[in-house]
Parts: structure tokens; C-alpha cells; sequence
């Protein structure tokens, strides 16, 4: 048995060295079927489906079976361990572990509750994550997403910095807080013009949203122009039929859904270093993939974003579309700006305060922008509350 499972073990050490079939018959001299049979085995169970698996029948009534514990155990240590480029960026929780085993065709297929029991047994529970808690719906006035493309989330990440390389690089990072889907680029500066070819480049993959949620960055929204100025990334969105929303200033946790992605994502990207920008591109695109194509998400009937999105007719720009050089023009739509109002019940539009009253000191109210209307209108829990005249700067 030694001599055979160590040519087991060196048949998937060779395959995964991107050995060809052939030379490794040649080389263990085994047949080509033996080889199928036991990298098959290798990718359904992982290191530990290489030793033999009894026979025996161990069926208990309302137990799960052993070779269903066992193949429970092996999937989340080969999706934890994330050695391979398939599995570095792959969920390891309960709903991902069932569905590769209803892909392998296991039977019968534990619950959810079931795995997570089998994997807390073997040791292999990811410590609780704690969270902040959350705002009340009633004081935070939070756009909802019920279906796809309703609301994205945009934001920016850096600098970060390559193996001897001094260039200041940014993530760019656009993200559907239903689906989940995701767009990421790596760019060499956060200039506006970097920013409105980086979002017509995510809107062509993903498709136009509805609404689409920043912070209160310069490369989004250069409000230190001048009062009443509408930044080029604003005029874009208005142009393209979207609502730009901007969170309170110094708030990022109420862009939580992209806040907590770029959380996850970099520590596993960056834990070696990169010294050129081209691979961490590389990097970026199997990482889009294994996200918008791997990545099992419950709240869309335990599919895939990928999954999910193909039984949708999205609203994408076209191949060719481009933002011309030079100004934008203001188109009619809604800009939305929220905001806490201070101690001595102001708040800042586009640099210029406005007084909503003291009675509503340290409340969040939202603020939106007619450019039809010319008017700005102040909601408190969906009630208006005051509104002010507004004509913009156009040039």
C-alpha cells in the first residue's frame, strides 16, 4: 500500500506540476485510466481521497454518512488552504462546500447546518466574525437594492506600492451591493480621467445601475472647485440616465458593502509581493472570475452572480463608448448628497452651507439636487423638509 500511494501522491504532485498526462503513465508506468480514477478522486476529496476509502456500509439512520463527512472535511481544507490559483480566492462557508458537492454528484447532500457542525468537529471554524453594529434604517436613509444593477458602490484603495517600484497604484473597485458582482482595476493615479474611463469600462461588464453610491473623494467628486460645480465623474452619471449618491464625509462604513470586499480581497492578494503592475492585473482577472463566477451567493437561490445575471436583460454600454475630451454637459437627473447635520444645524453642499434647523442636530437627512428644477431638497425620514433654489455653475 505505501508504494501505491505514494505513486498517488506523485501522480498529482506531477499533474499539478503541469506535467502531461503521458510523460506521468510514462514515468510511474501506470495506465492512463488509473491516472483519471485517482486525479478525479484527488479533486473531489482533496489529498486525503488518495488513501482507500472503505466499503463497509456505515449508513445510521439520521446520521450523515462517514464518506460525506469525510469529503465535507476534505473540500473546506483544500478551499481553506487555497494553494491552487482555482481555489485562492474561493468562499469556504457551508453554502460553497454543498455546492461542490452537489456538483460532484454526492448523495445525500447534508444542510447547511449539517456542514457547519461536520467542519466545527474537525477544528476548522473561522473564528466569529465580529461587526460594528448597524445604523437604524429609520435614521439612516440607506438605498436598498432588490434585484441587480439597482445599486452599485464605487471606491477607491491606496496607495499601495510594488516590490522596488515607487509609483503610488490604486485599486479602483465597483461593486453590486444585491449580487455582489464585482469590477476591479489596478491604475497609477486617481485623476478624474482615470476614474470616468475606469467606470465606463465597469458599466460595459456589469451593466448601467440604477443608482451608483460614492465617498466624498476628490477624484469623484473635486468638490474644492467652487460651489455649485458638477465634477466630470457627476456629469457622466447623470448623462447616462444614473443617480450619483455621496455618503456623509468621513463615514466610509456606509459604503459597508465595498468597504468590507476590499477587506477581504487584499490580504489574499497581496501576500506576496508583485513587482510589476501587469501581474497584479493578471492577478485581478482570477480573482474577478473566481468572485462573479465561483462564489455561491445565498440570498440569489444559492447561485452565482454569473449564474444569477444570465436570466436578466442588463442595460450595458456599448463596446465603443468613450467620454470625449473636454466638458461634459449637464443633463436633467438627480444628485444626492447625505449628510449630518452639525451642532448648529447646518450642512455642506458642493462647499456651500446650508441651515436645515437645530431641532434636526446630529440626524442624517439627504439632500437631492434637481438639475431640472434647479432645486435642492432636504428629506428627514422620507418627509421634506426644506428646500432651497439652485442654479449651478455650468462651465
Amino acid at each position: 500500500m505505501s508504494d501505491e500511494l505514494s505513486d498517488r501522491q506523485m501522480a498529482i504532485r506531477l499533474r499539478l506540476g503541469g506535467e502531461s498526462p503521458a510523460s506521468i503513465c510514462n514515468t510511474l508506468k501506470r495506465s492512463r485510466r488509473w491516472l483519471q480514477n485517482w486525479w478525479q478522486r484527488y479533486l473531489e476529496l482533496g489529498a486525503e481521497g488518495l488513501y482507500d476509502l472503505s466499503r463497509a456500509n456505515h449508513q445510521v439512520t439520521n446520521r450523515t454518512p462517514p464518506h460525506i463527512e469525510r469529503a465535507v472535511v476534505s473540500v473546506r481544507r483544500r478551499l481553506a488552504a487555497r494553494a491552487t490559483p482555482q481555489t485562492r480566492y474561493s468562499q469556504v462557508g457551508a453554502a460553497q462546500i454543498r455546492g461542490e458537492l452537489e456538483a460532484l454528484g454526492y448523495t445525500p447532500l447534508p444542510c447547511f447546518r449539517t456542514i457547519e457542525r461536520i467542519v466545527s468537529r474537525a477544528g476548522l471554524s473561522c473564528p466569529p466574525l465580529r461587526l460594528a453594529p448597524r445604523v437604524s434604517k429609520t435614521e439612516y436613509p440607506e438605498s436598498q437594492a432588490q434585484d441587480t444593477n439597482q445599486v452599485h458602490q464605487v471606491d477607491g484603495v491606496g496607495p499601495r506600492y510594488l516590490k522596488g517600484d515607487s509609483t503610488r497604484y490604486y485599486f479602483l473597485v465597483c461593486k453590486d451591493t444585491f449580487d455582489q458582482s464585482v469590477y476591479i482595476e489596478f491604475v497609477d493615479n486617481r485623476k478624474m480621467d482615470t476614474v470616468l474611463a475606469f467606470l465606463v469600462a465597469a458599466w460595459k461588464v456589469l451593466g448601467l445601475p440604477e443608482k451608483v453610491q460614492f465617498d466624498n473623494g476628490r477624484e469623484f467628486s473635486s468638490f474644492g472647485n467652487s460651489a455649485r460645480y458638477l465634477s466630470r465623474v457627476i456629469r457622466l452619471c447623470l448623462r447616462l440616465g444614473v443617480e450619483p449618491i455621496f455618503i456623509p464625509e468621513g463615514k466610509p462604513q456606509h459604503n459597508g458593502s465595498v468597504e468590507n470586499f476590499n477587506g477581504w480581497f487584499q490580504p489574499l492578494l497581496l501576500h506576496k509581493p508583485f513587482s510589476r503592475p501587469g501581474d497584479v492585473r493578471r492577478e485581478l482577472r482570477r480573482l474577478m472570475q473566481t468572485v462573479n463566477e465561483g462564489h455561491i451567493q445565498p440570498r440569489l437561490g444559492h447561485q452565482t452572480a454569473a449564474q444569477y445575471r444570465r436570466g436578466k436583460q442588463l442595460r450595458k454600454l456599448p463596446a465603443d463608448f468613450s467620454v470625449e475630451d473636454g466638458k461634459i454637459p449637464i443633463a436633467e437627473g438627480k444628485v444626492t448628497f447625505i449628510r449630518l447635520v452639525s451642532a448648529k444645524g447646518h450642512i455642506h453642499i458642493l462647499e456651500q452651507p446650508f441651515k436645515i434647523g437645530k431641532r434636526l442636530k446630529f440626524q442624517y437627512v439627504k439632500a437631492t439636487l434637481s438639475t431640472r428644477r434647479k432645486s435642492l431638497k432636504i428629506y428627514h425620514k422620507g418627509r421634506l423638509v426644506k428646500e432651497f433654489p439652485y442654479e449651478l455653475t455650468v462651465t
